[in-house]
């Protein structure tokens, strides 16, 4: 794996755990009432959602026993809170949707109708106000009574020609209103609630589950990667070797072949090298096996088999901090 794959694959990981980290602490941040003790239990879940993805290698690879399993319990216990608080923020969205539009489509709509009709009735009623005032204003001018009949027409078609307006401004607000409403779609309208809720709890899990595999393959990627390296440079013969720590015995060996060459030709010449070496120390000595396998030129495994093989004579003994002598 490429350092710049890695690179974006961490990158990814960090962005989808953010999201998780941020929908735990908003559904804390509304569980609480006072605002500055809700920002602080936030910010705690945040740090605690961090954690949770730290806590797999460091359990794995650093702690053993009782620790290592209660490190993945509460990173199993955290996975489950992080996990519904993303489900809950999902499936509150889609319900509250619902009910909205659900609430908006018949309460709403059938008070915008009542309203319109109201409003008709009452354009009805101005015209005909206006018309009848037209006839009264007539009649006056009939009888002579000029500046009573435009008096009338005045006051009568002004406050109806206002009212009329504003009337017919509700009527088509409520009629655009009404259009709105019905050509509106609730979230998930096309889907079976079980389907949407399994949909839901489905990317929840995948928020939790897909950094935690990332950051544990890329780790385990870098790993393998550097043990390649180290193995392929142990197996590489030096132009030089240096021999210290041997004993006279050793360092007056057979003339040392030219790089390419095994040294020695035999598992048996090189373990009778190590049991040389092994007798001139003290007990309990230690003996670096990768140190004698770079002296020796040869490979760590072809080394390990060759320890093991002075173990089985008795030379060296394998305790807990490696090999010593016997």
């Amino acid at each position: 794996m490429s350092k710049k794959l890695s690179a974006l694959l961490v990158a990814i990981a960090f962005l989808l755990s953010s999201v998780t980290a941020i929908s735990v602490a908003l559904a804390m941040y509304a569980l609480i009432e006072d605002k500055k003790l809700a920002l602080l239990f936030a910010t705690a879940a945040v740090l605690l959602d961090i954690f949770k993805y730290l806590a797999w290698p460091i359990a794995v690879r650093v702690l053993r026993g009782v620790s290592a399993a209660l490190t993945i319990t509460c990173a199993l216990l955290l996975s489950g809170v992080s996990g519904w608080a993303t489900y809950d923020r999902l499936m509150t969205s889609i319900s509250v949707s619902k009910a909205t539009h659900e609430v908006m489509t018949t309460e709403r709509v059938a008070a915008l109708t009542t309203m319109a009709q109201k409003d008709s009735a009452l354009i009805s009623q101005l015209d005909k106000e206006i018309s009848d005032s037209g006839a009264q204003a007539n009649d006056l001018r009939a009888r002579g009574m000029v500046s009573k009949a435009l008096e009338l027409e005045e006051s009568v078609s002004s406050r109806a020609a206002a009212q009329r307006a504003q009337a017919l401004a509700r009527l088509n607000a409520g009629s655009l209103e009404i259009a709105h409403i019905k050509s509106g779609v609730a979230k998930a309208s096309s889907l079976p609630p079980l389907l949407a809720q399994f949909l839901c709890l489905g990317f929840a899990m995948a928020l939790e589950i897909v950094p935690a595999l990332i950051l544990a393959g890329v780790r385990s990627a870098g790993r393998s990667r550097t043990g390649v390296v180290a193995s392929g440079a142990s197996e590489t013969p030096s132009s030089e070797v240096k021999v210290t720590g041997m004993p006279q015995e050793v360092m007056e060996t057979p003339e040392t072949p030219k790089t390419g060459e095994t040294l020695p030709d035999s598992n048996a010449e090189i373990l009778k090298t190590l049991v040389v070496h092994a007798k001139t120390l003290a007990p309990g000595t230690p003996v670096k096996l990768k140190e004698f396998a770079k002296n020796s030129r040869i490979g760590n495994l072809r080394a390990g088999q060759i320890f093991r093989n002075a173990e089985s004579l008795g030379i060296i003994r394998k305790t807990t901090i490696g090999y010593v002598t016997a």
